[in-house]
């Protein structure tokens, strides 16, 4: 697969996930614009790979307008177009009966997870329209498919089966255009979100064996699966939901 000569927009850009992704679609020969609200984690991921020329930091909150107004002005000035869009950015909220979530907890969910994706896709739409080309990748999650027993993460499940149909529709919708849409859900993937719940040696040790590969998700895991959907390998693929999920949806 190559990037060679592409420009990328990765939100959620300083770990994780998005880190991973930025620095694949970077090796793959892409320019790559890192959006996320902490900048001193976006330069560090900058300095890592050695790539100020055609790697960008652009401190965002995606749930505002204005800064996703911004980045696309940004990304522009400095690379002239954008090709692809990883909507990344998301938040997990702490395991909460639903009956017991307050207003604010589940409309954080609801700000980041959908109405953030909202904005960055609506933001390139036209100029990818206009190149009559494109790519869009939305990470969404497994618990978008399915829910799990005694693990009470409702409002977010719901955000991330958005997440799902607003692929197929985005694809659907713009087709036409010559704009792909599609989706990566990945089940417990590696990350600062999760880290807290690993602490326990057993917990973590259940958790491993309740997947048929044995073990829980890398970050690279994902970043791979979103390089091959941003390729042109992938060109005839749009509205699909991959799951990475080391075999757990086989399972259940």
């Amino acid at each position: 697969m190559s990037l060679k000569g592409k420009v990328a927009i990765v939100s959620g850009a300083g770990t994780g996930v998005g880190k991973a992704t930025t620095k694949r679609l970077f090796l793959e020969g892409a320019k790559v614009v890192l959006i996320g609200r902490d900048r001193s984690r976006l330069t560090k991921v900058i300095s890592d790979l050695n790539g100020k020329k055609n790697l960008l930091a652009v401190k965002a909150d995606i749930t505002k307008e204005a800064d996703v107004i911004n980045v696309i002005e940004e990304t522009v000035s400095a690379f002239d177009t954008v090709d692809i869009l990883v909507n990344n950015a998301g938040i997990l909220n702490d395991p909460t009966p639903f009956h017991k979530m307050t207003d604010e907890q589940w409309m954080s969910l609801i700000n980041t997870n959908i109405i953030g994706t909202f904005r960055t896709t609506k933001a390139v739409l036209p100029i990818m329209m206009e190149k009559r080309r494109g790519s869009i990748v939305n990470i969404s999650s497994l618990q978008g498919i399915r829910s799990i027993l005694n693990v009470p993460f409702s409002v977010y499940g719901v955000t991330k089966a958005g997440v799902i149909m607003f692929t197929r529709t985005i694809a659907v919708e713009y087709g036409e255009y010559g704009i792909r849409c599609n989706c990566v859900a990945p089940s417990t993937i590696r990350s600062p979100m999760i880290e807290p719940y690993l602490q326990d040696k057993q917990a973590k040790k259940t958790l491993e064996s309740s997947f048929p590969l044995r073990r829980i998700g890398d970050p690279e895991d994902i970043s791979g699966a979103v390089s091959y959907l941003c390729s042109d390998d992938a060109k005839w693929i749009t509205g699909t939901v991959l799951t990475v999920d080391g075999g757990m949806s086989a399972k259940q």
